[in-house]
């Protein structure tokens, strides 16, 4: 659902009117202050990962892309929140050239000067940049870069903007909720219920796996410190 069908929907749920305001209106500017708190409210609900969140340096909007001559550190995308794995050097052709595994900067120290690894440093307010170790070599000037990283959730702005999550009517009935709270309107306590409920379902979906690849969690019960669980 985009802005404008989340806030026709919340506000015809709100007023039961059939006509929904302007975008010049004041209802609509109070109405994309409450979808945005909505969306913060699902990005950190409950230490979730989700799987919306997950995104590429390559589809990211910024964020340096490219290997620069003796250039160590690359800005990451100004939505970057955290990143595990791999960062990859790709060719023009998208083979991997060069692999950094990414580890925690307090790891750094313990790190000869010539291991291959990388890490990133900053903070959600300035940013995170990107360290590579070694230099890279002039093989790799010109050629991109490449890493999955977890991502901040996407804020509405333009009435276009469309919801990341997979049920959006939880976004309708929070702001639905915050509304009514705010007036003292009696019907507080169902709209705030469904939301949560859309909530936990979603949560329930993203953790479930898939059909095809269920999660489970590895029964290790009969596993001994230190010893191998591989079968013999």
């Amino acid at each position: 659902m985009t802005f404008d069908e989340i806030f026709e929907a919340y506000y015809n749920l709100y007023r039961l009117e059939a006509d929904t305001p302007a975008s010049t209106d004041d209802e609509y500017t109070i109405a994309k202050r409450l979808a945005n708190e909505a969306v913060r409210r699902w990005e950190n609900y409950d230490g979730t990962y989700w799987n919306e969140l997950y995104a590429t340096l390559t589809d990211a909007e910024d964020g340096d892309k490219t290997i620069a001559t003796a250039t160590t550190s690359y800005v990451a995308p100004t939505d970057f929140k955290q990143a595990g794995g791999f960062v990859k050097v790709l060719s023009s052709t998208g083979t991997t050239q060069q692999t950094y595994p990414i580890i925690e900067p307090n790891e750094v120290q313990f790190k000869d000067d010539n291991a291959t690894y990388c890490y990133f440093l900053g903070s959600p307010k300035e940013g995170y940049t990107l360290h590579l170790n070694p230099t890279p070599s002039t093989a790799l000037v010109g050629l991109t870069i490449d890493y999955i990283y977890y991502k901040q959730a996407t804020l509405f702005i333009n009435a276009s903007d469309v919801a990341e999550m997979t049920q959006p009517y939880f976004i309708v009935n929070r702001m639905l909720a915050n509304r009514f709270r705010g007036s003292r309107n009696p019907y507080y306590g169902s709209a705030k219920t469904d939301a949560e409920d859309a909530l936990r379902t979603m949560q329930l979906q993203n953790n479930a796996g898939t059909w095809a690849n269920p999660w489970e969690i590895k029964d290790n019960s009969g596993a001994v410190f230190g010893a191998s669980n591989l079968s013999p």
